[in-house]
């Protein structure tokens, strides 16, 4: 589905039910707005593994501007602050009340952001396996330098620097790199991920070079005042731990949840406690909603 927002069309899907049947009477489930990372990537990564939260809350899994199957509206509107403010125009759009938002890696930065700018709208906040700053990038190099084959470090660089020219250069990178992002990677997820995706490069050098090496609302943290759950895969090498522990020491009352057999996919290679801990964040937040 598309809706026009902010003079972009927008996808979104819709998986599970807003409303459910309780006895004589329907009960509202919460709504979580799942947001994908990249940039230049799309909501497909999170497919199949998310489906089970459906029985707990209703998932809008959304395509930010620009990317995967959502408009390319040109590189002049793709700030992290537009695709905040995109989300706040569809949760109107769709007259839902406040909701829960999990952002996952830059998808995170723009749930940090949206929780900002837009407290109101905001029930709850997942970031996960996300960084607050891009103070992630000497972390995560540290870790490269003793995971990472020599393949991968030979090309890194090339696609945070914004290096890369062509679509096929950029899908090289994936298919050499994205097992880095994993614990234990596995083939067939490796390929059935990059499969699936509609990679954007235009999106991922302009937001590499004018916005990522911005971002930075470490001090703005202690402004976020609703239940955050702060997640972390405890080989992550991109988004490492230490970002997680920035976030959760911050944010007011945050939880951390650390997956120890995961990296940078916790909802893939940890994916049923991922369900049971996420799972309990949403029924925590229903349960205080119903008080």
């Amino acid at each position: 589905m598309h809706a026009t927002v902010n003079g972009a069309r927008i996808y979104f899907d819709v998986d599970g039910a807003g409303s459910v049947p309780s006895g004589t009477s329907m009960t509202e489930q919460p709504t979580l707005l799942v947001l994908h990372g990249g940039p230049g990537a799309d909501h497909s990564y999170f497919k199949p593994w998310l489906d089970p939260l459906a029985a707990a809350a209703q998932l809008i899994y959304i395509d930010h501007r620009g990317n995967g199957r959502s408009q390319r509206t040109g590189p002049s509107t793709y700030t992290i602050a537009q695709m905040a403010d995109d989300l706040e125009a569809l949760r109107q759009l769709l007259g839902l009340g406040r909701v829960h938002v999990l952002g996952h890696s830059f998808g995170g930065m723009v749930a940090l952001t949206y929780a900002l700018r837009h407290p109101a709208s905001l029930e709850a906040l997942v970031a996960c396996t996300t960084t607050p700053s891009y103070g992630f990038r000497s972390d995560a190099w540290a870790i490269a330098e003793r995971t990472a084959t020599p393949e991968q470090l030979s090309v890194l660089s090339t696609l945070f620097d914004g290096e890369l020219t062509t679509d096929e250069e950029h899908e090289e990178w994936w298919r050499v790199c994205l097992p880095l992002y994993f614990h234990r990677p596995d083939d067939r997820i490796c390929a059935e991920l990059l499969g699936r995706e509609r990679p954007q490069l235009e999106v991922v050098n302009h937001m590499m070079a004018t916005q990522i090496p911005r971002f930075d609302v470490v001090a703005d943290l202690p402004s976020i005042n609703v239940p955050t759950l702060v997640i972390a895969g405890r080989h992550d090498w991109v988004t490492p731990v230490s970002q997680a522990e920035v976030m959760a020491s911050r944010i007011p009352g945050a939880r951390l949840a650390v997956f120890e057999n995961s990296g940078h996919f916790p909802f893939i290679e940890d994916h049923d406690e991922f369900v049971d801990v996420l799972g309990g964040f949403v029924a925590e937040s229903k349960a205080r909603a119903a008080v």
